[in-house]
Parts: C-alpha cells; sequence; structure tokens
C-alpha cells in the first residue's frame, strides 16, 4: 500500500500484506492506515482552495472504492445521469487516481528488479523494496524533466481520514464539484474529456 504526492514521490508505503487479503482489511491494519485513522499522521489543517476565500476543506485521500471509507472517491461509477459538476468531479478525480498509477510506473521502469519475480532472500524483500522507493523520490528530485514526459493530469493534493458522516463527505465533493468548474479551479482540458 502506498500513498502518492501530486509529483510521483511516495509519501507512505507500506509492505508485507499478503496478495489476496482484500485491501481494505490490509490499509486498516498497516502502520500508515492506523497513523491516519487515528490522526496520528501529521495532516495539514484544513485550508481554503488555492485562489479562493471559501470555507477551509480538509485534505483528502484521492482512493478507489475499496478504501472509500477512508477518503474521496467518484460520485458513481460512469458518467450516466451526473450533472456537469459531477462529471468534471469525477473526471479530476480519475486523474488524480492517475498520479498513482503513474507513480508505481516511474518506479518500475526506473528500478528493473520489478519486472520479475525478485531473486532475494525473502528476509531481504521488503528493506530492497524500500530502497527502490526511497531512490524513486531522490531521482524525481534530481530529474525533474522526467516528470514532463508524463501525461498532463489534473492533481488534488492527499490526505484526511476519519470518519465523516455520508452528508460531510457529500458537501466536501460537492465543494471540490464546483471548484473544478469554477474560472480559479477549472484547467482547459477537462471539458474535452467528461
Amino acid at each position: 500500500m502506498a500513498i502518492v504526492d501530486a509529483q510521483y514521490k511516495f509519501v507512505a508505503v507500506d509492505l508485507g500484506a499478503f496478495g489476496r487479503t482484500n485491501d481494505f482489511r490490509v490499509f486498516k491494519n498497516t502502520c500508515m492506515g492506523k497513523s491516519l485513522y487515528s490522526g496520528n499522521f501529521g495532516i495539514p489543517e484544513p485550508r481554503s482552495l488555492p485562489g479562493t476565500s471559501n470555507p477551509a476543506l480538509p485534505f483528502v485521500l484521492v482512493v478507489d472504492e475499496a478504501l472509500q471509507r477512508f477518503g474521496m472517491t467518484a460520485f458513481a461509477f460512469g458518467n450516466t445521469g451526473l450533472n456537469y459538476p459531477k462529471r468534471v468531479f469525477n473526471y479530476r478525480l480519475t486523474c488524480a487516481r492517475r498520479i498513482v498509477e503513474c507513480a508505481f510506473c516511474i518506479l518500475v521502469a526506473k528500478w528493473r528488479i520489478f519486472t520479475r519475480p525478485i531473486q532475494l532472500q525473502i528476509e531481504a524483500v521488503d528493506d530492497d523494496i524500500k530502497a527502490c522507493v526511497v531512490l524513486h523520490n531522490y531521482v524525481l528530485t534530481q530529474e525533474p524533466l522526467l516528470l514532463d514526459s508524463l501525461p498532463v493530469a489534473a492533481t488534488v493534493d492527499t490526505v484526511q481520514i476519519g470518519s465523516r458522516s455520508t452528508t460531510t463527505v457529500n458537501r466536501i465533493r460537492d465543494q471540490f464539484a464546483g471548484y473544478f468548474i469554477s474560472s480559479t479551479g477549472s484547467v482547459p482540458w477537462q471539458d474535452e474529456h467528461i
């Protein structure tokens, strides 16, 4: 499990779960999941979205449906019946989720150890993966041009967790959706893709 920032860098990584274990159960039991859930991860305080004086919004994790209890998900599967702001929100959320996929692709492309079964003693595997992640972050700091070759995607800052009511989550999602269609928060390519 990993949390990735908008610059394709890994913020947190947890290793060692079995591949067949449910994502929700794995995340809930990781050190990262426990710290996020208990509020000890060091998450920034809520703040207004860039360029606005709107009420402060919490930082959010952009997650898939398996982890929806821990973060922000799309309004619904597909765009059928969704209004324009909700379709734009879903598109922008998908773009943010692509950042995570690209981070893993960069990691694998740079460190070929991940393209085949890892030929190490089992005790060394976790340490080697952690070393690759640290080196990945370092290389991205030293080689920023690498990012220019990746597809453009809208980004959403990461992280806030906790138990929020469905009403609260929907209100936060609606505020992001409104921001994404505003002159301040929209991006030129979003209408081409919804």
